[in-house]
């Protein structure tokens, strides 16, 4: 019996020094490691090589470049558009109609030049459609910006949960480890001192498979956070990421610097969801304006400089020089299209050698269409109505962000408080297995209490880990909605 309590002695010794020695280890790694995600080589790597293969932050990007492209398709619409024109034709003619015998006489023409259009006025079409385009860019650089952030976030969160489960694995294992032992006691107390009850035997045998229980699920997690980790990343292993991963999630989780009042101002300013909402309002205010402007008369000149000619073929093809200028006007009158068109051309009279051809043309052309344009106010109804709801989803928008910052702000808080907590609570078991053994050592306290408390403290320690993972995804979180450096 009396060497029964000396190996109790021993084992309690031997387990509050392993817990201890644990809980050193474990703070001397912490304050090593990395004080800020963005000191960590791993976490870097794994951003740099998810944003270079991600097919949704690519296809972003691609449509950023096709943005800024249309942006140059509607510049393009304030300088004239340019032709080079060439016009050849052949035909017959009948030289007599009541001389029978008298053949067909052939001809052929041939016409080239430049030909030049510019828009002299046509209200805000030219101009709200060039501004409409780089709202468009910017939509895209939003969505870009988002795509990305919201990847790196997902890339932040799998790696913390991977390092909180392998921080917690470890520390369960050496737990197990402990209790393991300790069990090998209890049995020899039981079976061959008889020092023990059954009643104590069993409660020690349920100690033993909680913690055991704890090992298997901290595992299983374990191998999934890989699993996720390097789905999220788009790598085949972790070894595919050429740098050193850290031990442990950094449990050093000093207080951001600002407010939660200044964390919802910065929602309005950088939010990426609320200012694409608020640009898209824009975009439809500016499909209105655009809509508007065809009922503005749209002026527009067409010129032309080159040479023509036409002759029979029996005999020689002189060309002559010969320009146009030609004056439209089209005007939209809310579903009817006016078109008005003067036409001036003109021919070198020095290079003519035929005296019937004429020299000068004028032309008027008016045309009025009714009832051609109806989509008119199906354009303008819709655009009411786009403008309507683009409204009301910025506001919609910029509620539920302020929501999401608070929720974020609040579990920050709560995880800040709780991570205290469970750093007393750690504290205040390392004591009291120094307590223990020294009444262990005096008979006061069986083995299987001890062992109770080596649960209770692997798991203050299990819980601990995870009230870390909890703070650095509500800062994550926040700095994903805030777009802002909080620590």
């Amino acid at each position: 019996m009396k060497d029964a309590s000396i190996t109790k002695k021993i084992i309690g010794l031997f387990v509050c020094g392993c817990f201890l020695l644990l809980f050193i280890s474990e703070k001397a790694l912490a304050a090593s490691s990395m004080s800020n995600a963005a000191n960590d080589d791993f976490l870097n790597q794994a951003m740099k090589i998810a944003e270079a293969r991600d097919g949704r932050v690519l296809v972003a990007a691609d449509q950023v470049r096709l943005a800024e492209i249309r942006v140059i398709r509607a510049g393009r619409s304030f300088f004239p558009q340019v032709m080079l024109q060439q016009r050849t034709s052949k035909g017959k003619t009948k030289m007599g109609l009541n001389m029978p015998g008298l053949a067909d006489a052939e001809y052929n023409s041939e016409e080239y030049g430049v030909r030049a259009i510019q828009t002299i006025y046509e209200g805000y079409r030219t101009r709200g459609t060039y501004r409409y385009e780089v709202m468009m860019v910017d939509a895209a650089r939003f969505n870009y910006t988002k795509t990305r952030e919201e990847l790196f976030a997902r890339i932040k969160l799998a790696y913390y949960e991977y390092l909180t489960l392998k921080q917690e694995y470890r520390a369960l294992s050496k737990a197990f480890d402990s209790v393991n032992e300790l069990m090998k006691q209890v049995k020899n107390e039981f079976v061959n001192a008889k020092a023990i009850s059954d009643l104590d035997f069993t409660e020690a045998e349920n100690f033993k498979d909680k913690v055991e229980d704890m090992l298997s699920a901290s595992r299983i997690n374990l191998d999934f956070s890989v699993k996720r980790l390097i789905e999220t990343v788009g790598v085949n292993t972790l070894d595919d990421i050429n740098a050193v991963v850290s031990d442990e999630l950094p449990d050093d989780m000093p207080e951001i610097t600002f407010t939660i009042q200044d964390l919802l101002s910065f929602i309005l300013t950088n939010n990426l969801d609320v200012r694409t909402a608020k640009i898209q309002a824009l975009m439809a205010d500016m499909r209105i304006k655009i809509n508007r402007a065809k009922v503005i008369p749209k002026f527009y000149i067409e010129g032309f400089y080159g040479r023509s000619g036409e002759a029979f073929t029996s005999e020689p093809l002189d060309l002559t020089a010969a320009w146009s200028v030609v004056g439209r006007m089209s005007w939209s009158l809310w579903g009817n299209s006016l078109e008005v068109a003067y036409d001036n051309e003109r021919t070198d009279p020095s290079t003519i050698i035929d005296a019937s051809k004429r020299i000068e043309t004028t032309t008027w052309d008016v045309r009025l269409s009714l009832l051609d344009d109806l989509t008119y106010f199906v354009d303008a109804k819709e655009g009411t109505v786009g403008l309507n709801q683009a409204n009301a989803d910025y506001v919609d928008t910029l509620k539920t962000r302020r929501l999401e910052v608070e929720r974020a702000h609040n579990d920050y808080l709560n995880s800040l408080n709780s991570s205290r907590t469970y750093r007393k609570e750690i504290k205040l078991r390392e004591r009291k297995l120094a307590l223990m053994k020294t009444r262990n050592r005096l008979y006061e306290v069986p083995t299987v209490s001890l062992m109770e408390e080596s649960w209770k403290y692997a798991e203050a320690i299990s819980s601990y880990a995870r009230v870390t993972f909890q703070n650095h995804a509500a800062v994550t979180e926040l700095e994903r909605l805030t777009l802002m450096p909080l620590r």
